[in-house]
């Protein structure tokens, strides 16, 4: 029976080559699409999978609310690490761990700049499950100035040397730390990076017993099956035993004052395991996922599939006259229904089974043009793992099942006299249900043409919003510790150069502006969480920010080394309605002693975070010693040669430091590069979405213009014109379209504009012309795929369609 059933497969696939191949190809792309899109979300879902004990492990976070502005990070003080382990019997052990970015690195005469620096306490090793390939890892981080590199950087600084007991230089100060172990390259799925750990004993701050200085990274194991709520117990009762009288030191005022004036501070605690896509914290040390992009990504490669299928469903229907007889004469000479289900499911399977091995081909071709657009490193040796394979033959079957079922069922359950009659003919002419799925079909289609769209209007609108200040020509260099002494040398002959237009150090520029902490105007019982920049005299004319009032910092006078410069949001939550020069904002600047400052200049708001985040109260003070960055403004012209002066420039004055630098237009618009990506795949997806939808429209096009193709002879022998004709046989499919689009434009942009534009703070309208212009492309791709065949039809010779009438 199988035997004489693959005999009939492979007749109908030869003598319906048209549809044999829009079929398998139909099938293949969706199957590579969708599979691409579960290795991408099962790759999202494996992070920090590998780590031993991963079900006990925690990080502890810190949140709270003051004035009105909330912040939540993933950011903790020393000390609790330290209390957690002595203080709290559910917990193992802890953790803590710090990251340094951009730090110079220095052996011999090879200088690199390494982006990645943790400093761990010794048992590192111990707590995660990164491979150390040489080195005891019971040591390798015991003691101060000991490093771990990485495999890769031991060949780039090393070649093929033995790294072990090497010395290398460390920061501008020039540190020497002792290679004590290799480990291997980070893997991709952590949320941890890294190109070298430094020993825990090389960093003061650990002994830092301040609990309201948050620099670190403090991670916990507990016992196995222990009660959580125990351990948050602790955490609150931190904030009461230890924080709430730091806070009553430093602040002159209690916890209960604090949550009287509606603010309030605590700890939390996040398993390892959600941080990737679960995290909306501050300070993480890699840019976490999202989990909504799985769901997102998950509803497409279903939606894919699915329209994958449908396209053989109607296909499969549409063709139903044509093997009906077949049925019918299987029928009336014995054959039962239930082996005519089976032959059709088996040839439904055979259809899955060779697309299944086209895909896999198609996934192989586009593996690494997928990993550039996701931002992936995922290898076709995933395939290989056995869960996979199984769930991948499991696929194709249930992909099989599911588009043979309705023509198996739907074909056999004719009776052999409505067969005879023609019924089951008429039948095919008009088909309710396979219109709802061709609908379907451009739902979905016009839903993702319009949801790329929003994506990417939205990505247009990040790289051109004013800023509130010019970010273009901006050059920013780091590591300008490095300069030492010849830091004010090194600007004033940069300046000389008529290439550059002004020069100014700073700790931070944005989009980088990160350092908060808690101040006070003096005339007000009110305290308030603002960010911090140091900057010199020079930094308005360097960055291009707007003075609202007041003035900015200059050398004439040489009391502003202790003045302050506010943004207006600050301006505005303290309340002020003007500056009169006496006003003054108190806190800890510089040192362990409140000082209290004067505020000679309120700045325009500028952007100098996130563009998914609000502008937040900021102040700017000069502190040479937080001096670790400079900008630097280029007038327009040859980049390149501008480029090449600073980096002669810092050859002269940094003393083989590693030149290091970044444009801050480049800055901004790395921070979105997950929307890009999201951006990159739902564009592709849509184009594979339409691209399958009008490989199955062309099939029933080219079917429909056969089945009429005598009602056309007969029009055009009557005087139809060739314009008449191609309207009449592309009005219905435009029909369904129109449909698909009066639901899918409406739901599209709702979801757009309620879920995912609401997670920017600064945001693009999305308009209604932007739909109906979906709307209308999706109708023009359409006609496009039918219009060949109607075009075929209405240009034939009529004789030789009625000949034979």
């Amino acid at each position: 029976m199988l035997k004489n059933y693959l005999k009939i497969i492979f007749r109908n696939l030869r003598n319906n080559k048209i549809y044999s191949l829009i079929n398998i190809f139909g099938l293949s792309l969706g199957i590579a699409a969708s599979m691409l899109i579960v290795v991408f979300v099962a790759d999202e879902l494996s992070y920090d999978k590998f780590h031993p004990q991963i079900e006990n492990l925690y990080r502890i976070d810190f949140t709270g609310k003051l004035n009105g502005n909330e912040f939540d990070m993933a950011l903790t003080g020393a000390p609790i690490g330290p209390a957690m382990a002595e203080e709290v019997p559910e917990v193992e052990s802890t953790l803590r761990v710090g990251l340094w970015e951009t730090v110079p690195i220095q052996y011999e005469d090879l200088t690199f700049t390494e982006s990645n620096v943790l400093v761990a306490e010794k048992n590192f090793f111990d707590f995660f499950g990164f491979e150390l390939l040489q080195g005891d890892p019971a040591t390798v981080l015991d003691g101060p100035n000991k490093l771990v590199i990485t495999e890769e950087n031991a060949r780039k600084y090393f070649g093929e040397e033995d790294p072990i007991g090497k010395v290398l230089l460390r920061g501008s100060e020039k540190t020497a730390s002792e290679v004590t172990g290799v480990i291997s390259n980070p893997p991709s799925n952590s949320h941890l990076t890294y190109d070298m750990i430094v020993s825990g004993d090389s960093w003061e701050y650990l002994k830092n017993e301040n609990w309201s200085s948050n620099n670190l990274y403090t991670y916990f194991r507990t016992f196995p099956e222990v009660d959580m709520s125990n351990v948050q117990g602790s955490l609150d009762g931190f904030i009461e035993k230890y924080f709430g009288p730091e806070i009553e030191q430093y602040l002159g005022f209690s916890m209960d004052e604090l949550r009287a004036q509606g603010n309030n501070v605590g700890y939390g605690f996040m398993p390892v395991k959600d941080i990737h896509l679960h995290s909306e914290l501050a300070e993480e040390p890699t840019t976490p996922g999202n989990i909504q992009y799985l769901y997102i990504f998950g509803a497409i490669s279903i939606f894919i599939i699915l329209i994958a299928c449908i396209n053989f469903m109607n296909l499969a229907t549409a063709k139903s006259a044509n093997r009906a007889k077949e049925v019918g004469v299987r029928k009336t000479i014995g054959a039962s229904r239930f082996p005519l289900i089976g032959q059709f499911l088996t040839e439904s399977m055979i259809y899955s089974f060779l697309s299944g091995f086209v895909a896999l081909v198609l996934i192989l071709i586009a593996l690494q043009p997928f990993n550039a657009l996701s931002g992936k490193d995922l290898s076709w040796t995933v395939f290989l793992n056995p869960v996979l394979l199984l769930g991948f033959f499991a696929f194709l079957s249930f992909v099989g099942l599911l588009a043979g079922s309705y023509p198996a069922f739907y074909l056999t359950s004719f009776s052999p006299s409505e067969v005879l009659k023609g019924k089951v003919r008429k039948g095919t002419r008009r088909s309710g249900f396979r219109n709802g799925l061709v609908v379907f079909q451009f739902f979905v289609s016009i839903s993702l043409i319009i949801s790329s769209l929003v994506v990417y209007k939205q990505l247009i609108y990040m790289q051109e919003v004013n800023l509130g200040f010019d970010k273009e020509n901006v050059i920013n260099l780091l590591h300008t510790r490095s300069l030492g002494n010849n830091a004010e040398a090194f600007k004033q002959e940069l300046l000389a150069n008529t290439g550059f237009i002004a020069a100014s150090y700073a700790n931070n520029l944005p989009p980088k502006i990160d350092w908060n902490s808690v101040y006070r105007a003096i005339d007000t019982e009110q305290d308030y969480l603002f960010t911090m920049n140091w900057v010199d005299h020079d930094h308005l004319d360097a960055m291009g920010y707007e003075m609202l009032e007041g003035r900015f910092f200059s050398k004439d006078f040489p009391s502003d080394s202790t003045a302050l410069i506010i943004n207006e949001s600050a301006f505005k939550q303290i309340g002020w309605t003007g500056l009169d020069g006496s006003q003054k904002i108190s806190g800890y600047f510089n040192g362990e002693e409140i000082e209290e400052r004067t505020v000679i200049g309120v700045i325009k708001d500028f952007n100098y975070d996130n563009l998914k985040l609000k502008i937040e109260p900021l102040i700017m003070g000069i502190e040479p010693d937080y001096f670790y960055e400079m900008a630097i403004r280029l007038n327009p012209g040859d980049v390149t040669d501008r480029v090449k002066i600073i980096e002669n420039l810092w050859a002269k004055y940094a003393d083989g430091a590693a030149f290091e630098y970044s444009f801050v237009d480049s800055n901004f618009d790395s921070l979105y590069r997950s929307e890009k990506n999201m951006g990159n795949i739902i564009l592709v997806f849509t184009v594979l979405a339409i691209s399958i939808a009008c490989l199955g429209l062309f099939g029933l096009a080219a079917f429909t213009t056969e089945q009429r193709a005598k009602e056309i002879s007969i029009r055009k022998a009557l005087g139809a014109s060739m314009p008449n004709l191609i309207t009449l046989l592309s009005k219905d499919f435009t029909i369904l379209v129109l449909v698909a689009f009066i639901f899918a434009g409406p739901l599209a942009y709702y979801v757009m504009d309620t879920f995912w534009l609401q997670n920017f703070a600064f945001k693009t309208s999305i308009g209604w012309m932007l739909v109906l212009g979906s709307g209308l492309m999706a109708i023009f791709i359409a006609w496009l795929t039918v219009s060949y065949q109607s075009f075929k039809t209405a240009a034939s010779n009529p004789v030789d369609y009625l000949k034979n009438e």
